[in-house]
């Protein structure tokens, strides 16, 4: 995004990249979309947005091992996946769309502690009854993957959780014991391996 945004204004772009580092050093979310509206308005983000919908066409803006992850999860017995992102609903929808992912369900909640969202969906039975906008389903068991620490408070103890580090790591100190850190979302595939493996 900073590179399309760069062509079209290299004073924002710069202001833009600023403002995510700075954001990011705290272990905080930011809105790219949200940013450039402030900055320059919702006509000139549309110009933006066709932009850099025409430049993620041409490259796979998913973080390395994605598109691996989601092919693993579609061997397994019970092959169920969504997106559960924090932020702006139209930046992340632009995101998400961008990444080529806009027919994976799709939750865009405004609770920083995600970990905290998933407990909500505990029922009596002991079934994750998984809102509508991730499918509806039920699950005995939930894994929960993200980038930011902050993520997994308040994430049940009888979840899986993966905390793909990053050099915006602040905050890792916190994570709950049964998050396991990792480098690489290939890690991911090879510890569920094992895990699942009788």
């Amino acid at each position: 995004m900073e590179g399309v945004v760069a062509l079209h204004d290299t004073n924002l772009a710069a202001s833009l990249s600023s403002k995510f580092e700075e954001t990011n050093a705290l272990g905080e979310s930011f809105s790219m979309r949200d940013f450039i509206v402030e900055n320059v308005g919702e006509e000139e983000m549309q110009k933006i947005e066709e932009k850099y919908r025409a430049a993620a066409a041409e490259q796979d803006l998913l973080m390395p091992g994605a598109r691996e992850l989601m092919d693993y999860i579609h061997t397994l017995e019970h092959d169920m996946y969504g997106i559960m992102t924090y932020g702006s609903p139209l930046g992340q929808a632009m995101k998400i769309r961008a990444g080529g992912l806009g027919d994976v369900p799709t939750l865009i909640t405004q609770e920083t502690f995600k970990g905290a969202e998933i407990a909500t969906w505990r029922q009596a039975d002991g079934l994750y009854h998984m809102p509508a906008e991730l499918g509806g389903v039920t699950a005995k068991e939930i894994v929960f993957i993200d980038d930011k620490p902050f993520s997994f408070k308040g994430l049940p103890i009888d979840c899986r959780g993966y905390l793909v580090k990053s050099v915006f790591d602040a905050g890792i100190e916190k994570i709950p014991a049964a998050v396991v850190p990792v480098s690489s979302l290939g890690e991911i595939i090879s510890a569920e391996k094992a895990r699942l493996t009788p």
